[in-house]
């Protein structure tokens, strides 16, 4: 390929063509000279006060188990990441909607339509709804398991949710 580009430029120079050349050189240059965009990179949300929403409640009233993102294990020192919060619980436990929305259950999971681009999932749940509107803090339905999930996204990309939560009164 470098062959190629490199007989390209030749004719070119032998075309009299310093000024396309050096302006092909150029756009080469800034083209290469450009940062990649990764995957990695937090996507960012704007703040709750930006929105129309009016604040999140944690889903069980207490904080949780598990925190959002990279953490270490203290058994197994490895690290892994959690897009959500993990919360224990007593199985039948009354789990409430975390702010108003749409929501639709499917299975043991209950998704819950925000607006804006947010959308919560808490799993896994015995669903009281299977779809229509729903308000903040009023009961969606019962724990499954000893442990919830609770997981918050702004246009599917995951956000912690407890930089949504509002702690003042």
């Amino acid at each position: 390929m470098l062959t190629k580009v490199k007989e390209k430029l030749m004719l070119m120079w032998e075309r009299s063509g310093l000024a396309l050349m050096l302006l092909l050189i150029l756009a080469l240059a800034l083209t290469l000279n450009r940062k990649p965009v990764t995957p990695e990179e937090p996507t960012k949300a704007p703040s709750i006060s930006q929105t129309a929403q009016t604040g999140y409640e944690l889903p069980l009233g207490y904080q949780p188990t598990t925190n959002f993102g990279w953490q270490e294990s203290l058994k197994t020192k490895t690290w892994r990441y959690s897009p959500s919060l993990a919360f224990n619980v007593d199985e039948g436990q009354e789990i409430k909607a975390p702010s108003d929305g749409r929501i639709i259950a499917e299975g043991e999971k209950i998704f819950i339509e925000h607006g804006t681009g947010y959308r919560s999932e808490i799993w896994p749940v015995r669903a009281y709804f299977y779809e229509g509107e729903i308000a903040k803090g009023e009961s969606i339905g019962q724990a499954y398991n000893k442990e919830v999930y609770w997981k918050l996204t702004y246009y599917n990309e995951p956000i912690d949710p407890l930089s949504r939560v509002r702690t003042e009164p």
